[in-house]
């Protein structure tokens, strides 16, 4: 749960928590199923593929105990076991929770849950937010362990069949190709650049990670010790070459699909996929695993606003996507048009380096200083911290769909952190928003609308970037600029950090693989009612097509979840309607 603060742990913290174990097996062997001695009624219960073969996220008692009666029947949870590390937590002033982790079988797998207990009106603890996860399938032996042996060698042919084929070679690509081989299910990437790597060696020089080296690792392989806090691109472009050597996946650069289709009856796609100067090969698998981009899916374009009087400029117009560096700009007078990460760190790196720069801010940005991300990321930062498995629990340990509201008076607490850095940027014409927005909804939902401060604040205070905040743009002008309040913005470079276009699901899936499969493709994107990523990590609607996409933790996280996906239709675990597990 990011953001909690820790405080001190009362000895009666495991007391409880076991009081409330018992209560919760209780419940779920009731033959009534009524969880009121174990939830309260505005509980939250997410589940991710403990007792249902999706990520299903349910709100309110009356709908948590309708929707898990009939699957906790089946797979019959048992050996409930409290593991060490019970915390008493705070997100407010008065405002306290117990979380901790159990331990529990069902009929096919070793499980986890998450829990968040709250005091109710009676003084009895109940779980307000409960997540439970699959940790492994029975009869399946994991291969990769604390050695790491490698796959077996790669052997090249024209045909050749795999058990699984992914499309791209970023960390999502990597992370479900290691951990579908770690099942054992062989495993095939295809990669369209010359190099594993390339979506991020090939970006703006300056970037690094925004989040610290901790939480970025990917599974089996940590990055170096020797690397920096904040991951520089191309540190992150090396290592993911590294981790493909150290696991020795199979991966083709340079690979395109000229070809897909899928036979319904054996289940089975056949891939024609084109080598950049070698013979073309044929592929067939039954899983296809589309991971081709972070937040784009691979399928967007960068977005520029059409703005007037673009061709009568006399400077260059580009997108972020197109910067490098500052040097070779070579512009002495430079607008940037946007306020988000890519925005701040471009303006930065020409300020730096000695333009005039002018930072045009359309709408409210949050701003939070890497001090505050360290303490909504304390799990994984700081002296004795858990193991990744055991922080990203935490982490994950309170749904999606409660971030709309829940995380106010986590804010509250750490809003001296950056109340100079607010007020400094406010003075200067920054546009903060207001008191009552959520940051973490922004940073975890929306993954839009904010900066995490890397320097660029400091050269707005300073005066060394300008920024231009309240108008909108109505033209352009030979020399620049024009707002709609009749002023002007000089530059002889205009950069559009204004993000990419937006694409469903179904848009992807035709681009990648044509439109005969984007046809049974859901035409989903962004988040269910459920507040649950539709389509990404999760059944697509076609047989057999998956998608994958995120960041460096979710790249983490979620592989692990698509892998065990794969594994249990492999072993015939689901239902015809693939809705319920089938008991071994």
């Amino acid at each position: 749960m990011p953001g909690l603060e820790t405080f001190s742990t009362p000895s009666c913290a495991e007391a409880i928590s076991s009081a409330w174990l018992s209560a919760l097996i209780c419940d779920l062997s009731s033959p009534d199923f009524i969880l009121k001695r174990s939830f309260t009624n505005d509980s939250y219960w997410r589940d991710l593929l403990a007792f249902t073969p999706d990520f299903r996220t349910l709100h309110a008692l009356p709908k948590i105990q309708q929707f898990f009666s009939v699957p906790v029947a089946i797979a019959r949870p048992s050996r409930f076991r409290l593991l060490p590390g019970v915390r008493h937590r705070r997100i407010g002033p008065t405002r306290t929770f117990i979380q901790g982790i159990v331990q529990f079988h069902t009929v096919i797998a070793q499980c986890t849950g998450v829990f968040t207990l709250t005091q109710s009106e009676d003084s009895s603890w109940k779980a307000w937010s409960f997540v439970t996860m699959m940790d492994r399938l029975y009869g399946v032996v994991e291969r990769f362990g604390v050695h790491t042996p490698l796959c077996r060698p790669a052997e090249w042919n024209t045909t050749m069949d795999y058990t699984a084929v992914v499309v791209g070679a970023g960390q999502c690509g990597l992370s479900v190709a290691a951990r579908l081989e770690n099942l054992g299910i062989s495993t095939l990437v295809l990669e369209r650049s010359g190099a594993i790597g390339d979506s991020w060696r090939y970006r703006y020089e300056s970037l690094e990670t925004n989040t610290p080296r901790a939480f970025n690792h990917l599974p089996f392989v940590a990055f170096p010790e020797g690397c920096a806090k904040y991951i520089p691109c191309r540190d992150v472009a090396d290592y993911l070459e590294d981790y493909q050597r150290t696991l020795g996946l199979h991966v083709l650069t340079l690979a395109h699909i000229s070809a897909a289709s899928y036979d319904a009856s054996s289940s089975t796609w056949t891939l024609s996929i084109s080598l950049s100067g070698k013979a073309s090969v044929t592929v067939t698998a039954r899983y296809l695993i589309g991971a081709t981009g972070i937040g784009t899916t691979g399928g967007a374009l960068p977005f520029t606003p059409s703005i007037p009087g673009k061709r009568s400029f006399l400077g260059s117009i580009i997108h972020s996507s197109e910067y490098r560096f500052s040097t070779c700009a070579g512009a002495q007078k430079v607008v940037v048009v946007g306020a988000g990460c890519s925005a701040h760190d471009i303006a930065q790196d020409m300020a730096n380096h000695g333009s005039q720069t002018v930072l045009v801010q359309r709408s409210p940005t949050a701003v939070v200083s890497r001090q505050m991300t360290d303490r909504l990321l304390s799990g994984y930062v700081g002296q004795d911290v858990p193991p990744t498995e055991i922080a990203d629990r935490f982490h994950v340990a309170v749904p999606f769909s409660t971030l709309r509201n829940s995380q106010y008076d986590t804010m509250q607490i750490h809003a001296h952190v950056d109340q100079d850095l607010r007020e400094n940027l406010s003075r200067h014409g920054y546009l903060l928003p207001g008191p009552e927005d959520n940051l973490v909804h922004r940073l975890s939902v929306r993954r839009g609308g904010y900066y995490i401060d890397r320097g660029c604040a400091k050269l707005i205070t300073s005066g060394k970037i300008t920024v231009k905040s309240g108008h909108e743009i109505s033209h352009f002008s030979p020399t620049g600029l024009v707002f709609d309040d009749g002023s002007r913005v000089m530059a002889d470079l205009v950069i559009f950090a204004t993000g990419y276009s937006r694409t469903t699901i179904k848009q992807v899936a035709e681009r990648l693989f044509g439109s005969q499969v984007a046809e049974a493709v859901h035409d989903l994107g962004g988040w269910d009612s459920e507040c649950e990523l539709a389509g990404i990590w999760r059944p697509t609607g076609h047989d057999g097509l998956w998608f994958a996409e995120g960041d460096l933790f979710a790249a983490r996280f979620y592989s692990q979840f698509l892998a065990l996906q794969i594994m249990a239709r492999e072993m015939g675990l689901l239902s015809p309607d693939k809705r319920t597990y089938i008991p071994c």
